[in-house]
């Protein structure tokens, strides 16, 4: 029999000021590095020729760019590593010297040098919709987010941040066996329709007085 791969354990991670090397600079590793600094991550990218969008950023220090090609010692600092060269022997080289390091490794496009994979992401505000096959059919992860699009406007992102700006006040005070009554009432839809009204302020005071009306 085959081997079995392992069912995986999604994630979410906070890369705020960790540093993340790029290996590659093409418009695959383009599109990682793009992914990466909305998380403000600290990005490094090496390779001896980049993209015009790759240089422009260097040259305005939102990332780092060592004009060479990989050697080991481009890990030394790192703490996730993103590989997508043309060249499979770097890619093969750059993922066993990541996981001889203990980082986590990504190479596109091929999973067997992988520790992790990157799933097709929908985003609105703080809902963060990802859609993974485990690297088995990246095209597929990609169609079905598509399909979560149309069912998302924009405005979910701006109640997504309402709920979560009231989230500390429900903890602080309303006791634990009635937040499940709280949250009922705020996702049955009424307030997500004064949000796409553009009611916000309405919104918002409705929230409040269901805290009131639950508190201690």
């Amino acid at each position: 029999m085959g081997y079995a791969m392992p069912q995986l354990y999604p994630v979410s991670l906070n890369l705020a000021g960790k540093q993340a090397v790029v290996i590659g600079g093409g418009s695959v590793a383009e599109r990682k590095m793009m992914g990466l600094l909305p998380c403000d991550a600290r990005v490094t990218v090496v390779s001896p020729q980049v993209t015009k969008h790759i240089y422009e950023l260097s040259q305005h220090g939102e990332i780092r760019w060592r004009e060479k090609r990989y050697e080991e010692g481009d890990l030394t600092d790192a703490e996730i590593v993103f590989v997508a060269t043309d060249d499979p022997d770097v890619n093969e080289k750059a993922s066993q010297d990541a996981q001889r390091l203990n980082l986590p490794v990504n190479v596109a496009d091929c999973p067997p040098l992988c520790t992790f994979y990157l799933p097709s992401v929908m985003r609105r505000g703080r809902l963060t919709i990802a859609i993974s096959t485990e690297g088995a059919a990246p095209l597929l992860a990609r169609k079905i987010r598509e399909s979560f699009d149309q069912g998302f406007p924009d405005e979910f992102g701006a109640y997504v941040e309402l709920l979560a700006e009231h989230r500390g006040r429900v903890i602080e005070s309303i006791p634990a066996e009635s937040r499940t009554t709280f949250w009922e009432w705020a996702l049955n839809g009424e307030i997500y329709r004064l949000v796409c009204e553009g009611k916000l302020g309405e919104a918002d005071k409705r929230l409040n007085s269901w805290i009131d009306e639950l508190a201690e």
